[in-house]
């Protein structure tokens, strides 16, 4: 399956030099929830959020070029598996996904999360089959400070918040920015802090800030539980519809603890999949190509038959057959011949371009097709 259909412009694109009040301003006026940076036309990578949370920062004077993670790009073609691993090991809730070496959107952890539970491979798969995160007990009348260390310290994004030992909410570290920053005074739920953000005073130094209790950070209202016993399938499908990164799950009236998007990744990238394919390169070795190059072109080739096998579901030779021609100025113009045997069954596919991963990439699809219509036949 492929990421292809999840693919969304929900995102900015901002120049490494724009302030921070441009970021705020143009995410609230056009409903985006991330903001892709760049140098000129380079892309340079997303805003990281944690650090933001810094005392002293005058949104109008700071750049956000100061704030850039830098990220890995995934091509349009990726499969599910493959990107929920990168995902994971990115730690990112977003990815830019490029085609033909262009940045085309973004892909969410929750749009693949969602689209992944309907892999066969996790029919019966239950929240129980996930690891539950377990934080420290967060009381509503703690200062806000005490959140964010146990944040720091166990590297997660939500803490539950307690009430006389039941649940009272949940905090996030988007809630915990949404109103340092006061993006979003909807949410808001404390006329006070909200009066002093906007003070000019507020905007650049805002000590008061660790000592705020927690309640008035928190999503306290609607909140949404699951069981362990419920089905992952209908535990991201609540996720994906109430757009939140982590589940409180709850039996009875005990909080077990949280589901959450990175362990859902972690159970997606770790699938073990049965490989039932072989492939041989001819000619290869014999194109002017870097080391790494040809690491990247037998990368792309091992994916694209993973890709294959869900669909042909049968053992299958691939001989994938390169051939290069040298025009003037000295560049190259690639030509791929693929043949894909299977049993009864034989589908070739071939494509030309200036580029050999492109190339590659178009003759995959085109065998794909193939595929498609034999089958439906």
């Amino acid at each position: 399956m492929e990421i292809k259909p999840l693919i969304k412009d929900d995102y900015l694109v901002l120049d490494e030099n724009a302030t921070l009040s441009e970021l705020i301003g143009q995410m609230k006026q056009f409903e985006k929830r991330t903001a892709l940076i760049f140098r000129n036309k380079k892309y340079l990578g997303l805003i990281e959020k944690k650090k933001l949370l810094k005392s002293k920062i005058d949104p109008s004077e700071v750049k956000i070029k100061n704030f850039i993670q830098k990220t890995p790009i995934i091509n349009e073609n990726a499969d599910i598996i493959e990107t929920a691993y990168l995902m994971y090991q990115s730690n990112l809730e977003y990815l830019p996904v490029e085609s033909n070496k262009e940045i085309i959107g973004v892909l969410s952890s929750l749009d693949l999360i969602n689209s992944a539970t309907k892999l066969k491979e996790l029919d019966k798969a239950k929240v129980s089959d996930v690891k539950l995160i377990k934080p420290k007990k967060l009381g509503k009348d703690d200062k806000i400070a005490t959140a964010l260390t146990i944040m720091y310290k166990e590297r997660i994004d939500h803490v539950p918040v307690y009430d006389q030992g039941k649940i009272y909410g949940i905090i996030s570290f988007k809630d915990v920015i949404r109103k340092y920053l006061n993006w979003s005074p909807k949410r808001d739920v404390s006329t006070k802090f909200n009066k002093t953000t906007s003070s000019r005073s507020a905007e650049v130094d805002m000590p008061h800030l660790a000592s705020l209790p927690v309640s008035s950070f928190s999503t306290n209202d609607n909140l949404l539980f699951g069981k362990e016993t419920d089905s992952l399938k209908n535990a991201t499908k609540l996720m994906s519809e109430g757009n939140v990164k982590s589940l409180l799950i709850k039996e009875n009236e005990d909080l077990l603890g949280l589901l959450t998007t990175k362990h859902l990744l972690r159970k997606i990238a770790s699938l073990k999949i049965p490989k039932n394919y072989n492939i041989k390169f001819v000619g290869l070795n014999k194109v002017r190509l870097q080391s790494y190059q040809k690491y990247n072109i037998q990368k792309i080739a091992s994916n694209e038959a993973f890709k294959l096998q869900r669909k042909i579901k049968n053992d299958m030779n691939l001989t994938i057959h390169i051939k290069s021609y040298d025009k003037q100025g000295g560049e190259q113009k690639f030509s791929v011949n693929l043949r894909i045997d299977f049993p009864s069954r034989v589908i070739t596919s071939s494509q030309e371009d200036w580029d050999l991963e492109t190339a590659l990439r178009k003759t995959f699809n085109n065998a794909k097709n193939e595929v498609d219509k034999k089958f439906k036949k």
